[in-house]
């Protein structure tokens, strides 16, 4: 029981600690701008440019299933991508509305029991995901830093970039590349954690074979350049004379905010670097302010969407928490 309340206690603070950063980063913007502008300059947007953003999105979407179906398979799963749809953005629906990326715990623990695979399976593909894009946001960042003459960026941050992208590059190969020799070392424990932990190394062992890894980078340079179509036509709509390289630096700056603690659907964080990098662009207080409120409602409405309908369609997708509370009954 006391474990239990210091549990509850530790998410309740965790929630506090988002909104409070929300409210900050959004008074922030608020006191920078002019309302009236902000709706001004939202009213002379380019709806058309919208239209072509979120099919960009929708592209980088269908990347993403097919990459999480293909790393499934590569642990050993047997799924096909229609069959991995509805759990994929389901979740990320759950995520866009629920604090603590809830999502991505059903991901890992909930909806993969309805198609079959394992929740150590799920979990390593999701942790593994989250490496992946991780550094190849980074990647992209560094690259379209070096290569943008658009953004008045200083110097130190186009080497943080650089230094962090290779950085990270080696740390996750040198990581992974020893996780099938701890797996084997951990193999003849017969502890149901210790187990646990195996099959999480044996799938991250699987993933990482050269083959795979390849293409996993692959799917996921596609998979960003999607979303950066979404803010370079977001540009465009506003007027900007802007470069591909520049959309790249804007949508990876604001997508690292998101590992920000913040309310659900990275409200604040997500606004204040999208701010700051229409700032960088040279764009006024007012264009910035619309461009971070139109470029979080073309990210946020569209999967929302997309993931409830997603829900409504498969709800057997939530017998896994029927399982979970008859494991805990048992």
């Amino acid at each position: 029981m006391a474990d239990a309340r210091t549990r509850g206690r530790g998410t309740w603070v965790s929630l506090a600690v988002g909104i409070a950063v929300s409210l900050a980063c959004l008074g922030f913007i608020v006191q920078k701008v002019d309302l009236e502008e902000v709706r001004r300059a939202l009213l002379r947007f380019d709806l058309r440019y919208l239209a072509l953003g979120v099919l960009c999105l929708a592209f980088g979407y269908v990347i993403r299933i097919l990459r999480w179906s293909k790393m499934l398979n590569a642990v050993g799963a047997h799924v096909r991508f229609r069959e991995c749809a509805a759990p994929f953005l389901g979740s990320i629906a759950i995520n866009n509305v629920l604090p603590l990326r809830l999502g991505d715990v059903v991901r890992a623990l909930v909806f993969p029991i309805s198609i079959g695979v394992p929740r150590s399976m799920s979990t390593s593909s999701l942790i593994m995901e989250r490496l992946v894009d991780l550094m190849t946001l980074i990647l992209w960042l560094a690259l379209s830093l070096a290569l943008s003459v658009q953004l008045e960026t200083p110097a130190w941050l186009k080497e943080t970039a650089v230094t962090l992208a290779v950085a990270g590059c080696l740390a996750l190969l040198l990581a992974f590349a020893f996780s099938g020799a701890i797996a084997r070392q951990l193999s003849s424990s017969t502890k149901r954690p210790i187990q646990a932990i195996v099959v999480l190394l044996q799938g991250f062992d699987a993933m990482t074979r050269p083959r795979v890894m390849a293409m996993l980078f692959g799917l996921s340079l596609l998979v960003w350049l999607g979303e950066a179509g979404l803010f370079y036509n977001l540009l465009l709509g506003f007027g900007f004379e802007a470069t591909p390289s520049a959309a790249i630096v804007i949508m990876a700056i604001a997508t690292l905010a998101t590992l920000v603690p913040s309310s659900p659907g990275y409200v604040g964080p997500f606004h204040l670097a999208a701010f700051a990098g229409i700032s960088l662009l040279g764009g006024t207080n007012e264009q910035a302010a619309s461009f971070a409120v139109l470029s979080h409602l073309g990210l946020w409405v569209p999967t929302t969407l997309a993931g409830a309908v997603a829900i409504a369609a498969a709800p057997q997708m939530f017998k896994g928490l029927r399982r979970m509370r008859d494991q805990r009954v048992a």
